[in-house]
């Protein structure tokens, strides 16, 4: 299940055209679910869980539905762009502990799943309101949060994986300070092929 927002979407299916490629190459079987059907998506599995515009809280408030729908045994999850680009009135923990709550949610809710957890593309520098803080600078405070909880489940022995997606890509990668281009987005499957790969790979 590629979960998330916008990116998730992306433009004629976005990372899920690579990965979906990516995965058949290297001789694994994948078959994409979601509750959401992509005509654009250039491959030939066209499901997909990407809403754009959707916070973590809209994501939890709707993906016990989603999971009971699809019945997912992997989450590919990307979530938080639009916790921190726009406007907020918390800091990176406070938003990052939503964001573990949210993890451990799809975990209660499939627990022999495996989570893939990745942090968020970089974002173009901007004063957001009301905190007054540069997006960019809240943007990778959030992703050291992620990459905190994450590491505290991996020591917990959870089925949870960190995909650093951030330190795949610059600014130079988006198209209009947020979204990722079609080469961005390769950059972005790339990193999920790598940690599936590492995670559920031949020994």
């Amino acid at each position: 299940m590629p979960l998330g927002d916008s990116i998730t979407l992306g433009g004629n299916g976005g990372y899920r055209n690579n990965l979906y490629t990516g995965l058949q190459e290297n001789n694994c079987g994948v078959s994409y679910v979601g509750t959401l059907f992509d005509p654009s998506t250039r491959v030939a599995d066209k499901d997909h869980e990407g809403h754009s515009g959707l916070t973590i809280g809209n994501i939890a408030s709707n993906v016990n539905g989603w999971m009971a729908t699809t019945q997912p045994n992997i989450i590919l999850l990307m979530a938080g762009t639009n916790d921190t680009a726009w406007w907020t009135a918390e800091n990176a923990e406070q938003i990052g502990a939503r964001h573990n709550a949210l993890i451990e949610q799809i975990r209660t809710a499939r627990p022999n799943a495996w989570i893939f957890v990745a942090s968020i593309a970089p974002q173009a520098s901007a004063i957001i309101q009301p905190n007054n803080i540069d997006r960019a600078v809240l943007t990778q405070q959030f992703n050291a949060v992620i990459r905190r909880n994450v590491d505290a489940r991996i020591a917990a022995g959870q089925r949870v994986r960190f995909v650093d997606v951030n330190a795949a890509l610059t600014t130079a990668d988006l198209y209009d300070g947020i979204h990722p281009t079609e080469a961005g987005q390769a950059k972005i499957a790339q990193r999920f092929l790598d940690a599936i790969r590492a995670a559920l790979g031949p020994a």
